[in-house]
């Protein structure tokens, strides 16, 4: 521009002047003054650029890409559209707010406005000015945030703003105030109608409170409660409103403002407590105790006549704090004093002692107090009770005396529980080498009882082969029942040998059931294929014992229930097991609580048996049959009885005469 100025002096000198009152004005403010030659395609920029967002003239640019491309990308296409809009339609005025970017790369929000310049009603240059307003919507937004913040915390609170114009008497509110005052109607909108709204008994009370507030003289704070009636919902509710009055340079109001807030609840809660400290009064005197409220800035007390008679026996004589403390008994007047010097530290006082009344005795009281402070922290009074507390004083002692007795007399129940326990122990010990000894005599005795036996079968054997022929048919008869009774003996001293060895073994290992009995029905073919039974297993869980004995249990239970069957019927056994649910176990004494259990049964269509006999079946020979019915010792079930409950297991049946029986076996699982 500056090479073009010669060319405009020596055409126009008109022109120069306005040439350098531009430059005045580009160089006076701190927008930054664009002109931009729409022929050739160049901008000029001054100074502000480099003021304004730290662009210097050799960095910036003289095309129009120094502009374009410095423009936000959200709002380059919107600027160039409508800025193109004007220079096209043949406009004069542009103007537009967007975002450009800085040197530092920030963008900075800008207010651009332009003119057309036109010769031959064709643009060839448009000027004009660019203002940085990034502070100005900074604040504006800060003010908005502010409004929105006020806004809140008054929504949030509850609170109404209320105006009242004193020259007209108009009155406006929010909408929170419509609320409070029962959504008045328009018409009611001025301040003579709306003071119509507060209760009866407050209007004069706080007319005249609005009255001071705006006295140029008083100006007195305007800070009160009263309740209102709704102009349409006809509710009551208790405001609390402060507000205060402006004043022009004349000293006449010209405003009157404040805000309302609903303490309906505030004040019905300060009823209800009055309420509750007058039952609570009524209930401690009801209740036989005494009261007490003691200002300890003057030492003035304030007692009901309840508490005067606990401690004096009288309720007609006054009580003073120096009377209070010489009716305490002396030997309690330091746990008095220890009790107030932690109420100084913690507020509550608490403690218990012995008062004597005027009449000479002594009476055990309870103290029970707390500091009441005032709006500063600092205490101001002890509102306490007193209690009689004698009868459960003396209820304690006369408890303490028998619980000595008790625990006495449980010293010596405890020294005789151990003697006996010592004299148990002996006796067990005794009881063990008993059973020991029996033992090995049970062993002794059945072994030599075999020999004598094994030459009486072998000696009759003999006679029989050698002599038989002999004998006529009474001789060979009594012949042979000598020969089964031996043969019988020799079974029961044998099964007499297996009992006796059935003692608890502690080494228990786990032991899979169900290989146990594939192997017993093995041993048993034999008599399985004469019967022509029809055994029928299912799988059989791993069980915690011993092989040896729990091998003797199911075979001893097995081959009863071959044994023992109906004639002319075809013998059906069944082998199952699963696991005993908890009501089981619990049911059953013999076993163990905190462990679990498999119930095994072994089912047979036999002959069955009353159940009247169930604990008769278990005892050492005992039988239901004859043994010309049935072949047997008597021992078989005493034996699997002792092998369960070496297991600390059970064993027990159901059955029905003639509709078979089924055993119940519970043995632990392993661990």
């Amino acid at each position: 521009m500056d090479n073009s100025r010669s060319l405009y002096v020596e055409h126009d000198p008109e022109i120069m002047h306005a040439i350098e009152r531009f430059e005045l004005v580009a160089k006076a403010t701190h927008d930054v003054i664009w002109d931009w030659d729409l022929v050739k395609g160049t901008v000029w920029w001054n100074r502000g650029m480099e003021h304004n967002f730290g662009y210097k003239a050799e960095d910036i640019g003289r095309d129009l890409d120094s502009w374009t491309n410095r423009l936000h990308p959200d709002d380059r296409e919107r600027v160039l559209t409508r800025i193109y809009e004007v220079i096209d339609h043949g406009g004069t005025n542009w103007a537009d707010f967007y975002r450009f970017r800085k040197s530092d790369g920030s963008y900075a929000h800008v207010h651009d406005r332009g003119y057309t310049i036109q010769e031959d009603n064709k643009p060839v240059r448009m000027v004009g000015s660019m203002m940085d307003v990034t502070g100005q919507l900074r604040s504006e937004r800060e003010l908005q945030e502010s409004r929105e913040n006020l806004q809140f915390a008054l929504h949030a609170a509850q609170i109404g703003v209320w105006n009242l114009d004193p020259i007209n008497r108009k009155v406006t509110f929010d909408e929170r105030c419509m609320e409070l005052y029962g959504y008045p109607l328009p018409e009611q909108m001025i301040y003579d109608k709306i003071v119509m709204l507060i209760h009866a008994d407050d209007q004069e009370r706080i007319q005249q409170a609005v009255v001071n507030a705006m006295n140029p003289v008083l100006r007195a704070a305007y800070n009160v409660r009263f309740r209102v009636i709704g102009a349409q919902t006809k509710q009551l509710r208790w405001l609390q409103c402060q507000g205060m009055a402006y004043f022009d340079a004349n000293n006449v109001p010209y405003r009157f403002a404040g805000v309302s807030r609903d303490i309906t609840q505030s004040v019905v809660s300060q009823e209800k407590v009055l309420w509750a400290d007058q039952r609570a009064a009524m209930t401690i005197e009801g209740s036989g105790a005494g009261s007490f409220l003691i200002d300890l800035k003057t030492e003035e007390i304030i007692y009901s006549p309840t508490m005067a008679r606990i401690l004096s026996g009288r309720e007609d004589v006054a009580i003073t704090r120096e009377s209070f403390i010489q009716h305490v008994y002396p030997e309690d007047v330091l746990t008095r004093m220890e009790a107030y010097k932690v109420a100084a530290e913690t507020g509550q006082l608490k403690y218990e002692c012995r008062f004597v009344w005027d009449d000479g005795s002594v009476h055990w009281v309870r103290v029970i107090g707390q500091n009441l402070k005032d709006a500063s922290g600092k205490d101001i009074s002890l509102s306490g009770i007193v209690m009689d507390i004698t009868d459960r004083i003396e209820s304690e002692q006369r408890l303490r005396e028998s619980e000595e007795k008790y625990r006495q007399l449980a010293m010596e129940l405890e020294q005789r529980v151990k003697e006996r326990t010592e004299e148990l122990r002996l006796a067990n010990k005794e009881l063990m080498n008993s059973n020991n000894n029996l033992q090995q005599f049970a062993y002794a005795a059945s072994h030599d009882m075999q020999e004598p036996l094994r030459k009486v079968l072998s000696f009759s054997s003999r006679l029989q082969n050698a002599y038989g022929k002999q004998f006529d048919e009474t001789g060979a008869y009594m012949l042979n029942r000598i020969q089964d009774a031996t043969k019988r003996m020799s079974g029961m001293i044998d099964d007499l040998l297996t009992y006796s060895r059935l003692t608890h073994d502690p080494e228990f290992a786990p032991v899979d059931m169900t290989a146990m009995v594939a192997s017993i029905l093995a041993d048993l073919e034999i008599s399985i294929q004469e019967k022509k039974a029809v055994i029928r297993t299912e799988p059989l869980p791993v069980v915690w014992g011993t092989s040896s004995q729990l091998t003797h249990l199911m075979q001893n239970l097995i081959s009863n229930a071959i044994k023992y069957h109906q004639n002319g019927k075809p013998v059906q056994v069944s082998v199952r097991a699963e696991k005993a649910s908890r009501d089981e176990i619990s049911s059953q004494a013999q076993l163990l609580p905190n462990h679990s259990y498999v119930r095994i049964e072994v089912a047979d269509n036999g002959i069955g048996f009353d159940e009247a006999h169930l604990d008769r079946i278990f005892r050492m020979f005992q039988r239901l049959h004859g043994r010309s019915e049935f072949a047997g010792s008597g021992i078989g079930l005493a034996l699997c009885k002792r092998v369960v409950q070496n297991h600390f297991g059970h064993i027990t049946a159901r059955s029905k005469p003639g509709e078979g029986a089924t055993f119940m076996v519970y043995l632990p699982e392993p661990l």
